[in-house]
Parts: C-alpha cells; structure tokens; sequence
C-alpha cells in the first residue's frame, strides 16, 4: 500500500495554479480549455481541448 499527497493552490483564480505532491511540486497556466504545466523535474506539457471530444497533449523536458 502507498500514500499520496496532493494540494492544488490556487495564485490567480482561473489562469494560475501550484500543485504540491508528495513526489513533487508543478505549476499549471492557463484554464479547462489549454493550459501548460512545468514541474520540478524539468518536464513540461502543454495540453488543448477541442470540441467534440477531441484533445491534444506534447511532453517535452529533460531526458
């Protein structure tokens, strides 16, 4: 069994959050619709919804 911690904090309501986990932490701006999110490690993502169920997700960072 294992534990995990998980706090969203909000900086600027709708645009700007910090995630705290106990792996470490994350920045995500941006809203529901297309955001871009960078973490401790160096990784980053950039993710965009479009109607119709349809969605689009890049990886990039530190290998």
């Amino acid at each position: 069994m294992s534990f995990n911690y998980h706090k969203r904090i909000t900086i600027i309501p709708k645009l700007l959050h910090l995630n705290i986990g106990s792996h470490g932490w994350s920045w995500t701006l941006g809203g529901r619709r297309a955001h871009l999110t960078r973490d401790s490690h160096g990784h980053r993502s950039a993710s965009v919804r479009l109607p119709g169920g349809f969605s689009w997700r890049r990886h990039s960072g530190r290998h």
